[in-house]
């Protein structure tokens, strides 16, 4: 081992050893010399000395105890050093060398953990399933066909060097890999949060280390079982969408947290929703076996609500048809849409919700009367052109799609969308005196910079922020919704601003 004494740098690392036992050998030395001083003490003793003699012979070995306690202190403190190099106080020189002896340290403590593991009621229960649960028999059989094995992928179990966690959950994974050999082949794995020494471990296992991160995006070219002991949400609807055919689904079967347990605890959010949607989709043609935990709290916290996941899906079932997801997501966006309108929210939350979301498409293409409780206005404004004037319109619509008010009027400016915020502005302050008595107002435009500026993005320019004040003044005193359409969709308003001319619905 090497040494770093910072005590004697002045010396090399082979001199100090040989320093150490030059002390102790001096040590040695200075008992056997006040050993013989003692000796001579008590011999003269007996012939009657003289008092100076005793003072004399009583100062040698005063003097020999304090070289005896200074070399005491030189031994100790060679110690320390050593100790000290022994917890790591000089890392930074040897980088490579910690990093490698925490690999090594890890492998000895993978070998404590599987013996555990072994031991529990989870992995008794595991084992005891895949040797006798016919259901699971008939999915391994349907499965490998005429493939000898299957391919093992490891997503999302972290770092097995910062976390016992991890060495817990990829100690069954190695168990299951020893005790059926029949079925399970090559184990790939990957993590980003994986260190260097977790990368020496992984390879000391034998498992393969993936160098780039797929996402958990890996689409099954044969039989292949995902272990996914930790998983984002999103992660899990990455696997399905790469998989999202009858082909690919059938090829593969997931070990990870129940997919059931997943949709029911998972909020309908847009940073999960493909997960949420594929989800509800797949579950028609899942089969779930629950994993049961013991009542030791670690297994319970490490692997409740695990199952086996199998796909069986018919091939003449539309789930890949193309655009098929597609459809789903829009009639999320529907149903999130009128959600959202029958909720409580005000101007800022909706300006929030439709700064960022554009949205269903049916609500862009098609002109759809407002919910129940609201009041539609389509706006329109186009600016001067050469000798034709700036002009604006509005029209208002009640809940069964009639046209009951409308206004319109030239205006001097050159920019669309200064031209279309007029209108919003005249729309508004009409609602204000109660023309109509709108408490909940939806405002829409073909002119997607407008709405932009309306619900704070981008910010918006000098010109355009002197009519927004009004505007946000006005916003804030009802609950108004302003989101982008099709100029298909706006018909109405452009024919009223641009010829004068209504038909009774927008």
């Amino acid at each position: 081992m090497d040494y770093n004494l910072h005590a004697t740098p002045q010396i090399g690392k082979g001199a100090q050893q040989t320093y150490l036992e030059h002390c102790i050998t001096l040590n040695f030395e200075i008992d056997l010399l006040i050993a013989w001083i003692h000796i001579v003490k008590v011999a003269l003793q007996w012939r009657s000395f003289t008092e100076a003699t005793g003072r004399f012979i009583d100062f040698v070995l005063s003097v020999s105890s304090c070289f005896k306690i200074v070399f005491k202190l030189l031994k100790a403190n060679i110690n320390l050093n050593l100790i000290k190099m022994d917890f790591g106080e000089d890392m930074e020189s040897n980088v490579d060398f910690h990093i490698k002896d925490e690999a090594k340290r890890m492998l000895k403590e993978i070998e404590l953990v599987k013996k555990n593991v072994e031991n529990s009621e989870l992995y008794a229960g595991m084992c005891l399933d895949l040797k006798q649960n016919k259901t699971i028999q008939k999915h391994f059989f349907r499965l490998l066909g005429y493939h000898s094995h299957a391919q093992v992928v490891i997503y999302g179990l972290g770092s097995t060097e910062y976390s016992f966690s991890s060495q817990f959950q990829l100690a069954v994974v190695l168990l299951l890999r020893r005790d059926f050999p029949n079925w399970i082949g090559n184990i790939e794995i990957y993590d980003p949060c994986m260190s260097t020494a977790d990368i020496i471990f992984f390879e000391k296992l034998g498992l393969e280390v993936l160098t780039n991160d797929e996402n958990c995006k890996r689409r099954a070219q044969r039989p292949t079982m995902f272990y996914m002991p930790n998983p984002c949400w999103y992660l899990i609807g990455n696997l399905l969408g790469a998989n999202w055919s009858s082909s690919c689904l059938n090829k593969i079967f997931v070990l990870t947290n129940s997919f059931s347990y997943t949709l029911t605890n998972t909020p309908r959010c847009r940073t999960v929703l493909e997960t949420v949607l594929r989800l509800e989709r797949i579950l028609d043609f899942t089969t779930e076996v629950d994993i049961g935990t013991s009542d030791n709290q670690t297994y319970a916290n490490l692997f409740s609500g695990f199952a086996w996941h199998f796909f069986d899906v018919d091939p003449n079932n539309d789930i890949d048809k193309p655009g098929c997801y597609w459809l789903d997501m829009q009639r999320h966006l529907e149903e999130e849409f009128l959600e959202n309108m029958k909720s409580d929210m005000n101007s800022e939350d909706f300006a929030e919700i439709w700064g960022n979301n554009r949205g269903a498409r049916r609500l862009r293409c098609n002109n759809i009367p407002p919910p129940p409780g609201w009041i539609k206005l389509n706006i329109y404004g186009i600016g001067r052109k050469g000798n034709q004037p700036g002009r604006y319109s509005g029209i208002f619509q009640d809940e069964k799609g009639k046209c009951f008010d409308m206004y319109r009027g030239d205006i001097d400016v050159e920019d669309n969308v200064i031209a279309g915020l007029d209108a919003l502005r005249i729309g508004l302050a009409g609602c204000m005196e109660g023309r109509p008595n709108a408490q909940k107002l939806i405002v829409e435009s073909d002119n997607v910079i407008l709405v932009h500026y309306v619900n704070g993005l981008p910010e918006p320019n000098d010109t355009a922020m002197r009519w927004l004040g009004e505007i946000f003044d006005m916003l804030q005193r009802i609950a108004c919704a302003v989101y982008h359409i099709y100029e298909e969709a706006n018909e109405a308003a452009r024919g009223l601003a641009l010829n004068g001319k209504c038909p009774n619905s927008a």
